[in-house]
């Protein structure tokens, strides 16, 4: 650790050479009643190790001990009284502590008291009168002349006097004074290797950057269990501690509280670390709120609260979080991140797993004492990270478990480990999860043991479905770290969590797995099956094997499990179909379902989820009338299904999907209105010819049609469908034109029509869809289409790929359309009819990027946008003539700079890449340039290339930094072989400007 690294090191230094933190110097008959004892007790209260010389052992040679005792301590304080120099024995302990902060670098603090620093260096008055008699006394001139040496010196050192100061005021300095120096609150048991701590310190320090250093600053870190919050929390305490007087570390507040009068205990705690008295004692809560307060108020504090969760009052602590003065720093570590929201904790820092790197060295060290793994165990140990997948905990436990064992031991323990987790790390995961209620639980075990990677709106569905408040449950496992949603939507649930979970389950029933509420395991599955051992224990099974089985099914076996609600069955063959399939079943997603129906006692009201892929299932008959809350069906490759009938009931379907279902013939015209349906997809359906002739799909955000190759017409649209957004039709071609209702499609943003040859006409209701981004016309246009373009379309691309030799790309002129304020993107690639580029193209005034890849009768492009900053000519073979290229790498018709230019492949173009270099004196972002060519250009290069095989390595980059001030850029070039087959290659030169480098 960089930042705590230093602090440790000091730190058990000290811990080996100083047996006290403060040896205490002082004339007895001056000061031994008062003062000295004032400050012992001071020094005592604050948990200062302190020596004083009533504290030697009888019967033993005084002399040998204060010596000793000197040597052994952190500081040394010397209370210099007037009489003080009359005692040889304190000039003697003088001269030894000034020896030992010469040699071990301890810190001698003087205090001058009722005397002045100027008595002592000058020996005057009292000191100069004892240091006569000294002389009188002994015949040895030089230990005298020592003495006044010792006297000389100390007086010189920054200390402590009286003045006209109170005696208590300035026993608290010394305090102060002595507290930063032993630093006697730094934690030692933080992590012995800190792998990736350096980064998440730095990282917790920036946060807390962000707000003001004399505001009141409330941080919490969260995560999972054994993630490594307390560590962390340890090490930024450790940072901070020489910037606070008053500092506490308050460890296990969870499972403190749960003690008998645990609360009671932490406001103790919290109160005599602070205010440095552990004899102030509290009777109750109430109590002790009021001490925090009273006692507590605007002192800047460094307080850390660990591992708090609900069963702690926030308020009992820290009251309402004003009560602290300004500047303080209250640091929280919890698994529940609600909490942190509960309390108005805006500050947060989520702790994440560590990654490979780290990983890798946290379990080396644990395993093998080393920061590598040894030779024979390198394989096995990536076995262990993808296992613990950075979990500190999972890390440290496997390392230390599997540290000193042969090979033959770490195969076995890791078998068992995918089965059954180790109970060290389970124990501590466990703990979020009995915090849990029954609902909460439900919903974490369905998703340990069949929705992880699934998407949170599926499993919503689901688990609302069963009743579980799914909405509300996945929220308080997200807050509790047991699982994550990605930015996809997808719940993610980290693989110990997962395992602890279905370890959960396992122990339900260790021997009997029919007994057990959710199976997962292939074996257990195949077991119940085979050996008819179905009950009503069990409530959902996933049948996952390694690879495509057959289960010899005993069809009774279903009708045994009257209460399951979920069945997966993702590769299972199954030797029958069931005679009997449970009515409290919410999914049901059977791979190869092998009945040609479904049970007659099926009647699916509680059904949520109907997937059917590679089925034998004939048709669906009155099988779905019924299915009341079903929100989804997918049938997949079910040859034989041939009809999709009336389901005007399902009221609450949002989602179709069928696909390759090569006999299907019919959709029933109900599909068209029903009100819930968000996504409709028939894809690959070739058979396909009768479908809905209108829609009135009022909550229809997606329609895809592809590769219905019969289905002769695209349906009207019965009125004004607000939602929908997307539409694609690939692939469709028999259908000859799209009706004027699709200017009902108020809301549409893409259109994608591809590969539908005989499409000849788009409406002119086209012009009404406001909302239209992208118009994807590919493939499917001959010379005698017409269409007009909407007025707000932002990308267009007419991209041709004709069937046969005879259809032409038709001529294309936008220079009467009205979207020159509007249009980004313009794709012209494939095009064989652009020349030359039109003058009309500089009327794109918001276009960014220009696409006109293998457009291979392309000659010249003269003008260009004024906004460009991307054009890809790539492929255009015949052109010759890009002038502002060839000049200077920017364009004259606008101050604007392009960023990007591909030639690749536009062998007839010519490149003067030399002013390219020139063009980097001007450079503000980093651009580049691709065009043909055979060799590097001749620049002032800093690097050298090495040939290997098949590539060249260049070494390290070394450059004069002298006159860093005067580089611009930084230009890389390199020849790259765009296609392997070809022989001719392409250079690629790359500007940077200098800030992008540093």
């Amino acid at each position: 650790m960089a930042i705590q690294g230093a602090s440790s090191s000091s730190l058990s230094s000290f811990t080996r050479w100083w047996t006290y933190d403060v040896f205490l110097s002082f004339r007895g008959e001056d000061t031994r009643q008062n003062f000295t004892a004032h400050l012992h007790q001071a020094l005592d209260q604050k948990k200062i190790n302190t020596y004083i010389d009533y504290k030697l052992p009888r019967g033993e040679e005084i002399s040998e001990e204060l010596l000793k005792a000197i040597e052994s301590s952190r500081i040394s304080i010397v209370i210099l009284s007037k009489n003080y120099a009359s005692s040889t024995w304190c000039l003697d302990e003088l001269v030894k502590m000034l020896e030992c902060k010469k040699i071990k670098q301890q810190k001698v603090l003087p205090v001058f008291y009722d005397v002045n620093p100027t008595e002592v260096r000058h020996q005057r008055e009292g000191f100069g009168k004892a240091l006569a008699k000294l002389k009188e006394r002994f015949n040895d001139e030089s230990k005298v002349e020592r003495w006044k040496a010792t006297l000389i010196e100390v007086a010189g050192l920054s200390g402590f006097t009286l003045g006209d100061r109170t005696e208590p005021e300035v026993i608290q300095e010394i305090v102060r004074e002595v507290l930063r120096l032993v630093k006697r609150k730094y934690l030692n048991d933080v992590a012995k290797h800190p792998a990736g701590m350096e980064s998440r310190v730095q990282d917790v320090h920036n946060k807390l950057k962000s707000v003001g250093v004399n505001e009141t600053r409330i941080l919490g870190i969260y995560g999972i269990g054994g993630i490594g919050k307390t560590n962390l929390a340890k090490e930024i305490y450790n940072t901070f501690i020489d910037q606070f007087e008053n500092c506490c570390f308050l460890e296990n507040l969870r499972e403190t509280s749960k003690r008998e009068y645990g609360l009671i205990q932490l406001q103790e705690k919290l109160l005599c670390e602070i205010l440095g008295d552990s004899s102030l004692k509290v009777r109750n809560v109430d109590e002790g709120i009021g001490l925090i307060k009273e006692m507590l108020w605007s002192k800047k504090v460094l307080l850390v609260l660990d591992d708090l969760d609900q069963s702690v009052k926030v308020k009992t602590l820290l009251g309402g979080c004003d009560w602290f003065g300004l500047g303080s720093i209250v640091i929280i570590t919890t698994r529940d991140e609600h909490l942190l929201t509960s309390n108005n904790v805006h500050l947060r820092y989520k702790v994440k797993e560590l990654d490979h790197d780290e990983a890798l060295q946290l379990f080396c060290w644990n395993a093998f004492q080393n920061k590598n793994p040894n030779h024979d165990f390198v394989e096995l140990t990536e076995d262990v990270l993808r296992y613990a997948g950075g979990l500190p905990l999972a890390l440290m436990v496997l390392g230390s478990n599997l540290y000193g064992r042969d090979i033959h031991y770490w195969r076995s323990a890791l078998e068992k480990y995918k089965t059954i987790p180790h109970n060290d790390i389970h124990q501590k995961l466990r703990i979020s999860y009995d915090d849990l209620d029954e609902f909460e639980k439900n919903i974490f075990l369905d998703i340990a043991c069949f929705f992880t990677k699934e998407q949170k709106e599926y499993v919503t569905k689901v688990l609302d479905g069963c009743d579980f408040f799914a909405t509300s449950g996945i929220e308080v496992l997200v807050d509790k770290s047991l699982i994550t949603i990605d930015e996809w939507g997808t719940l993610i649930m980290h693989d110990l969590l997962r395992d602890m979970g279905r370890e959960i389950v396992r122990q339900e029933s260790l021997e009997e797995p029919e007994k057990r509420s959710r199976l997962w395991f292939h074996e257990d599955v195949r077991h119940v099956f085979e050996e008819t051992k179905g009950t009503n224990k069990i409530q959902g099974i996933l049948i996952e094997f390694p690879k495509q089985e057959l289960i010899d099914l005993n069809p009774e076996t279903f009708s045994e499990m009257r209460t399951l609600r979920i069945f997966i069955n993702c590769n299972a063959r199954f030797s029958k179909g069931p005679n009997y399939l449970s009515n409290e079943l919410r999914v049901l997603d059977w791979h190869s379902y092998p009945s040609h129906s479904f049970p007659q006692n099926f009647h699916g009201k509680k059904l949520v989820i109907l997937k059917m892929d590679g089925c034998f299932i004939k048709g669906l008959g009155e099988g779905l009338k019924n299915c009341l809350k079903l929100t989804t069906i997918k049938f997949s490759k079910c040859k034989f299904l041939t009809k999709i009938p009336d389901v005007s009931g399902l009221q609450t379907l949002n989602r179709l999907d069928i696909e390759y279902c090569n006999n299907l013939v019919e959709v029933h015209q109900s599909i068209g209105f029903l009100d819930k349906l968000v996504k409709l997809s028939i894809v690959y359906c070739q058979s396909l010819t009768s479908f809905p002739s209108s829609l009135k799909l009022s909550s229809l955000d997606i329609l895809i049609l592809s590769y219905c190759e019969r289905l002769q017409k695209f349906p009207e649209i019965e009125s004004e469908m607000k939602c929908l957004t997307y539409v694609k039709l690939e692939h469709m071609t028999a259908i000859k034109e799209l009706p004027s209702s699709i200017g009902n499609l108020s809301s549409l943003r893409e259109l994608q029509i591809s590969n539908c040859y005989k499409i000849r006409y788009i409406p002119n209701s086209i012009r009404q869809l406001k909302h239209l981004q992208c118009l994807i016309l590919e493939g499917c246009l001959d010379d005698q289409s017409q269409y007009p373009l909407p007025s707000s379309t932002v990308e267009l691309f007419l991209s041709y790929t004709p069937p046969m030799d005879s259809i032409m790309f038709p001529k294309l002129d936008l220079s009467g359309t009205a979207f020159y304020s509007t249009l980004e993107v313009l794709d012209l690639s494939g095009s064989n009819i652009v020349v030359i580029l039109p003058e009309w193209i500089r009327g794109f005034i918001l276009l960014r990027l220009l696409q006109l890849c293998h457009c291979e009768q392309l000659k010249e492009i003269l003008e260009l946008p004024p906004n460009i900053s991307m054009v890809n000519a790539r492929g255009c073979i015949s052109l010759k003539s890009f002038p502002e290229v060839s000049n200077m790498f920017e364009f004259n018709t606008s101050s604007h700079k392009v960023c990007s230019i591909n030639l690749s492949g536009c062998q007839k173009m010519l490149v003067n890449p030399l002013r390219f270099e020139e063009y980097v004196e001007d450079l503000d972002e980093d651009c580049e340039l691709i065009f043909a060519g055979n060799k590097i250009p001749d620049l002032d290069y800093h690097c050298k290339l090495k040939k290997t095989r098949n590539s060249y390595l260049c070494d390290e980059i070394n450059v004069d930094l002298v006159y860093s001030d005067e580089i611009k850029g930084f230009i890389a070039c390199v020849v790259v072989l765009s296609d392997p087959s070809q022989s001719l290659p392409f250079l690629q030169a790359h500007a940077l400007p200098e800030e992008a480098t540093t």
